[in-house]
């Protein structure tokens, strides 16, 4: 029979992965739950529901330098930057947050495999903790997106609460060496799980398959003008999504000297299309909403077989004006001639 760990169990292990990596884990702070380096197990909010954003910038920073130039020198000098990839264990993670982490894989190794993020990726091990209940029950949907809440089979690691303690699995030659010498043994490998049923542990029951099916053909629907019409553009929604990875390339510096750098950017920002002619090719902050949308649930699955959207929910707690990802796909997802108002 396989042993549960405890919480101590998993402390212990914890501080022996301390001593030869970076350990990145949900800890508290006066604004909840969120992701940081650790110094000891202690630190680490082991029951913590959701944090408010996701570890995304752990793998793809928000601020990177790419590369340094100066053109004073008589013959003008490129310097690379060091790229920092130290060993790291991203602990705790959950299921959305391990789905989103991988649909960055699809884009960052798509046409050109991106030598920052390929180092921090190989460097970081991806331990799982799942969901037995649902950590804001009125907007997590990832069942319905496609992503067991209570297993992530693209983890190193599996932490499955269980019986008022824990098992842990290994799914990965990677996981199973950082699983030896650990306090007690790993459970045996489990059969892969059936494919999530939407609302699984307490996640909203939507058709997101209807409301991508509905969106295929509704591109000019007059109700993108009002549906955006609260939206101010902010870009909140991305920045807290754990699978959203637009970012620009701009030079800091002047003609003489500076940093070529890339940051975290968003298809709600005004500038994001904008032309250096000035002709922007998405002028309405309808059109930006729209394009989200898009992309999240046609384009990228069109070309990547798989939906950029893990259900986590964070966009609908987050947006200040109260936009809700769940009541859009509710609206499309609704069968022909059902009432639009009031989706929840």
């Amino acid at each position: 029979m396989d042993q549960l760990w405890t919480v101590d169990d998993l402390k212990a292990w914890t501080r022996a992965l301390l001593r030869e990596r970076r350990v990145v884990a949900p800890v508290v702070t006066p604004a909840g739950p969120a992701w940081a380096a650790i110094k000891d197990a202690d630190e680490v909010a082991w029951d913590y529901g959701r944090t408010a954003i996701s570890p995304r910038e752990w793998l793809l920073p928000r601020h990177e330098t790419l590369f340094a130039y100066d053109l004073v020198a008589n013959q003008p000098r490129l310097a690379e930057a060091p790229i920092d990839a130290p060993p790291t264990v991203l602990l705790l993670a959950r299921s959305c947050d391990v789905s989103g982490l991988r649909a960055l894989d699809s884009v960052m190794r798509w046409d050109y495999i991106d030598e920052p993020y390929e180092a921090r990726r190989a460097a970081t091990l991806l331990v799982a903790l799942g969901c037995a209940t649902a950590p804001s029950p009125e907007s997590c949907f990832c069942a319905a997106a496609g992503v067991d809440p209570e297993w992530a089979p693209q983890a190193d690691v599996m932490i499955v609460p269980s019986g008022g303690g824990f098992a842990v699995h290994a799914l990965t030659a990677a996981g199973t060496a950082a699983l030896a010498g650990a306090p007690k043994p790993c459970a045996e490998a489990a059969a892969p799980p059936a494919p999530p049923a939407p609302g699984k542990a307490g996640t909203l029951p939507l058709d997101v398959a209807a409301a991508v099916a509905a969106l295929r053909d509704r591109f000019d629907d007059p109700a993108w003008e009002s549906l955006a019409d609260a939206c101010v553009g902010c870009g909140t929604c991305a920045y807290v999504c754990p699978s959203c990875h637009c970012f620009d390339m701009v030079d800091e510096g002047d003609w003489r000297r500076g940093e070529r750098v890339r940051n975290w950017d968003a298809c709600a920002f005004g500038h994001f299309t904008a032309h250096a002619s000035g002709h922007n090719p998405r002028p309405r902050q309808s059109v930006r909403y729209r394009q989200r949308i898009y992309h999240k649930f046609v384009y990228y699955p069109d070309k990547f077989d798989r939906l950029l959207c893990t259900g986590c929910g964070r966009c609908v707690d987050a947006c200040p004006a109260g936009m809700d990802l769940v009541e859009v796909l509710q609206l499309f997802g609704a069968p022909a001639g059902a009432s639009q108002g009031g989706a929840r």
